[in-house]
Parts: C-alpha cells; sequence; structure tokens
C-alpha cells in the first residue's frame, strides 16, 4: 500500500457532521456542543467520534500520537467511539489510522479561536508601543523640542536630545569623581607567607618564629642553620594587614543603578546618544568589578554628595530612556479596546518608518514630565507625528476631529482614529498645506469581529462607519463640499484567511473601503498592511 498521499484524508462537511475517509478507513465528528464549519471546528466544542475500518480489518487509532483508548475511547467490533472536546486552545487536531503497523488514513482538522485573546494580546500591544515609541523619538532628529514640565507647572518647550546630552555629561563627570576616589572601607587581613631565609632577609621574624610557638608551622624540610625545638622547623611567618577595599554597599548600589541603565540604554543603542552611554556605562562596570547591591545592603545616612548627584541622574536618565508612561500605559486590561486604537496608531506610523521614511517633528504625541517621557496622544485630542522620505512628506494624525462649525464636516462631528496625510512636496515645504497637493486617508481600528461562515470579517456598522467618514467629512468652499478622504479603511484583529479574501468588505478595497486584518503579533498581517500602504496609499 502507498503510504504517501493515497492515506491522506481532509474532512468535508456533510448532514451528519464532519466526515474524513478513504478507500480504506472512515472519521465521522458529530457535533454536540459548539460551532462546525465546513472545514474545520472551533475552540470549546465537543463532538461524538466514531472511527471505523472498511475493509473489516483490526484498526489502532492514534489521536495527537496518543491512543484513541487512552483518551477514553471505547470498541464496538472494528470500530471505535468517543468523545472529542477540542479544549480551549486553537491549533490542530491530528488522527491516524492503522493496520498491522500500515497507515490507513492521516487526517488533520484545524480548530480556530472562536474569541479575541484579549491577554495575550493585551501583553503584546503594551510591549510593542513600548519598543516603537522608545525607537521613534530616539529617531526624531537634534533640535527636537518636546513638551516639558521639568521647569514649572506651565511647562515649556526644550530640545530633547539637549537635555539627555546635559545629563549624560553630568554623569561622565560624576562618575570620573567617584572612580577616581571611590569609597572605601579598612579591611583587616590575615597572610601566611614564606619566611625568606637569605642572608640577612627576616632576622626579626625568624627570631620571632622560634620565640613564638604559635607562628609555627610544619614542615619536611630541614633548616640547619635555624635553632629548631622539639622537630618544629619554622618556615612561614603569619602577619596582619590592613588595606582599603571598596567592596562596600555604597558602591554595589552604584552598579546596580548602572546595569539598570545600561539594560535602559540597549534598545537605542543605534543612536549616538545611545551608544556613547552604553560604551561608557560598561567601562565604569568594568572599572567597579563588583556584583550588584543584595537584599539587606543599606545605604549610609549621610552619602557623599558625588553618590548622591550620580544615584539622581541615573535616576532622570532612566525616566528619559523608558517611555512608558501615559496614555497607552495607563490603561487596564479592561481596555484592550482602546490599547488597540493605540496599537495601530503606531504599527501605521512604524511601517512607515520601515518604508524609508524619518520621523522629523511631533505635535502633542511625547512629553517630558517629572515622571519621565511619556507618550500621551489621549484620547479625545488630536496628535500628530511628522515624517519625511525625500520629496514626500506624511502628517499621521491620531484622533483629528472633523467638525461642522468649521465646514469640515456635513451633518455632526466626525473623529476617525488615524488620519494619514500625505503631502507632494514638489512644492516647497514652507508653503501652507491648503496650497500643496495633498491626499487624505482614514484608518479606524476595531477590537471586534463577526464570524461569516467560519471565517472572519469586520462588523457590518463599522464597515457603515467608513461608508460615512468618507462622503461626510470634506471642507465647504463657497457653497460648494468637497469631500477629500480618498479612503476609508477599518483594520480589525484577525489572522489572514483566503475565504475573507473574496469577501465583499475586502474586495472593495480597492475602490477606497472595507476592512484589512491587523492582529497583534502576527507578522503576515503586518506584511499585508504594508503592501496596502504600498499600493493604495504612496
Amino acid at each position: 500500500m502507498d503510504s504517501g498521499q493515497h492515506i491522506r484524508a481532509s474532512f468535508v462537511q456533510t448532514s451528519d457532521g464532519l466526515v474524513a475517509e478513504n478507500d480504506y478507513a472512515r472519521i465521522l465528528l458529530s457535533p454536540v456542543q459548539g460551532q462546525v464549519f465546513s472545514d474545520h471546528l472551533v475552540e470549546a466544542t465537543e463532538c461524538n467520534c466514531l472511527i471505523r475500518p472498511l475493509n473489516g480489518e483490526d484498526i489502532s487509532v492514534y489521536i495527537d500520537d496518543q491512543p484513541a483508548e487512552s483518551l477514553g475511547f471505547l470498541r464496538d467490533g472494528y470500530a471505535l467511539w468517543g468523545r472529542l472536546a477540542t479544549g480551549d486552545h486553537p491549533g490542530h487536531i491530528r488522527f491516524c489510522i492503522r493496520s498491522e503497523n500500515v497507515d490507513l488514513l492521516y487526517a488533520e482538522l484545524d480548530v480556530r479561536p472562536s474569541h479575541l485573546d484579549y491577554e495575550t494580546d493585551y501583553q503584546f500591544m503594551r510591549a510593542d508601543l513600548e519598543h516603537i515609541s522608545r525607537e521613534l523619538v530616539y529617531l526624531l532628529p537634534d533640535q527636537t523640542r518636546i513638551s516639558t514640565r521639568l521647569i514649572d507647572d506651565r511647562g515649556s518647550n526644550l530640545d530633547f536630545h539637549q537635555v539627555l546630552d546635559r545629563l549624560f555629561n553630568q554623569l561622565v563627570r560624576t562618575l570620573y569623581a567617584i572612580l577616581k576616589r571611590p569609597h572605601r572601607r579598612l579591611k583587616t587581613v590575615q597572610h601566611t607567607r614564606a619566611v625568606d631565609r637569605a642572608q640577612g632577609r627576616d632576622p626579626d621574624a625568624i627570631v620571632d618564629m622560634i620565640r613564638s610557638p604559635q607562628f609555627w608551622t610544619h614542615s619536611g624540610t630541614d633548616l640547619p642553620h635555624l635553632p629548631l625545638a622539639d622537630g618544629i622547623v619554622c618556615t612561614h611567618l603569619r602577619e596582619t594587614h590592613r588595606h582599603s577595599d571598596i567592596d562596600t554597599p555604597l558602591n554595589r548600589h552604584l552598579v546596580a543603578y548602572l546595569k539598570r541603565l545600561s539594560l535602559r540604554a540597549r534598545p537605542i543603542v543605534h543612536t549616538d546618544l545611545g551608544h556613547r552611554l552604553k560604551i561608557y556605562v560598561d567601562r565604569c562596570l568594568r572599572l567597579l568589578p563588583l556584583p550588584p547591591a543584595r537584599r539587606g545592603d543599606a545605604l549610609p545616612v549621610h552619602l557623599d554628595v558625588r553618590y548622591q548627584t550620580a544615584f539622581a541622574l541615573i535616576r532622570d536618565l532612566n525616566r528619559a530612556l523608558a517611555p512608558c508612561k501615559g496614555g497607552p500605559f495607563d490603561l487596564s486590561f479592561r481596555d484592550t479596546h482602546a490599547l488597540y486604537e493605540y496599537w495601530v496608531y503606531f504599527t501605521l506610523v512604524h511601517s512607515l518608518c520601515d518604508m524609508g521614511f524619518v520621523p522629523i517633528r511631533d505635535d502633542n504625541l511625547f512629553h517630558l514630565t517629572n515622571r519621565g517621557l511619556s507618550v500621551s496622544p489621549a484620547q479625545g485630542e488630536s496628535s500628530a507625528i511628522h515624517l519625511r522620505r525625500g520629496e514626500h512628506s506624511i502628517r499621521c494624525l491620531y484622533n483629528m476631529t472633523y467638525t461642522t462649525s468649521a465646514g469640515r464636516a456635513l451633518t455632526h462631528d466626525l473623529r476617525p482614529d488615524v488620519i494619514i496625510e500625505v503631502y507632494n512636496s514638489n512644492a516647497c515645504a514652507g508653503m501652507p498645506k491648503s496650497s500643496r497637493e495633498r491626499a487624505i486617508y482614514a484608518f479606524d481600528a476595531k477590537y471586534r469581529r463577526e464570524d461569516y461562515n467560519g471565517t472572519w470579517i469586520p462588523r457590518r456598522e463599522d464597515i457603515d462607519k467608513m461608508h460615512a467618514y468618507r462622503d461626510a467629512i470634506g471642507q465647504v468652499i463657497d457653497t460648494d463640499f468637497q469631500r477629500i478622504l480618498k479612503s476609508a479603511v477599518v483594520l480589525f484583529p484577525a489572522q489572514v484567511d483566503p475565504a475573507y479574501q473574496i469577501h465583499a468588505f475586502y474586495t472593495s478595497l480597492s475602490h477606497g473601503i472595507g476592512g484589512l486584518p491587523l492582529l497583534p503579533g502576527d507578522a503576515n498581517t503586518l506584511s499585508d498592511l504594508k503592501a496596502y500602504i504600498k499600493g493604495h496609499v504612496l
């Protein structure tokens, strides 16, 4: 019997359930609870399973490489039957039917998720947002001015790179002063050394050893020129020394601080500041070959001013190197749908950077506070980041509101999650935006979906909202209303599915309306998003 393609079978839907069969055996799955589709099951589905040979042979059945009997299946003549539960883990169920160590039938059945995995998506999006935020802010050019409240409560714009350079230079000077004369303490150590028996060396030591038996050591070597007592040979002298030692709790705390700073600098090591910071901190750690502070290592009550300054500067640099405060990072697990909106915005910006665009300025996106660098495109407030590549410039806006009072919306205020404005820079960059050629695209993030015959699609009301955006957002010029959106696309969490790619919500993307899957942690959907941007936006 050919053990290749002839034994493989696919599941097809019948009136009885899902069936996989060939000339040798048959598998029937009849649903008890849950959903069964044409070629797969979903999570939390239970089925009655009947497996039987078609030629009356004794068979052995393995499900995911486990004997069916060990899963509770019972024999009825030549057939086996039992209850099969998919559980709550997506993946595959593999069936293998054998007779006398010969494979008769092999079939696989997909188990697809029935609900969104909030916990996994939440953790991934938070980590991805921190990575993208940190990368974006350090890709901003020098002289980038960021709103800060380090000076007063009103806040002012400061050159972000200049602030960090000042902190770094102060830290270098402070650590140099510490390494020149680190904190030390006297330590008493006893050494046992060999007595130098050369003529004129260690005479007092030899006399002291002879007169003081507590210093005598046993040796098999005879020293005939020394007066010995009771067969004891005097060859070594035990001495007490006091010397300074830098292995103190204060220095160990400094090492712990520097190690944390080195870890924070690692993700931005490709930038000038990150490179310099990483090299200098690692050099200091080599010059302080100590373990980090341990539990119970108490700091002295009165700290040396150099150490006080170093700890404060390291703390400030740590805050600036970790933009994990503000809007998206203040959301709890129950706000995963809102976190998805933030993540979609930063993913779109990061995708444009992967295509060669470089950040040149931000508007109300990053803020430097005494809590650290925060990312705060708060909902309800418009924020933007500006990108450039050659002659093209892009403005990516978050929560841009189009109001009826300004003649930007027809019937009521509308606020897409993300607006991408692409400018043709054939005109002078200093010209007003209204006089430069531009194309505007809207994206809306919806952390929800619905099932359509076993295929995840965006909800119909979300697609309807895209029609509303494209029809009702524009500009009143004189008495005419001109629509300005070239497309309006809803992004929803689902995997790439060939069945969805023939659905009307997907095929309509070429006409400027539709839904595009974008699942956190899924490289295929991210690749499709970049392909859509290259083909329809840029």
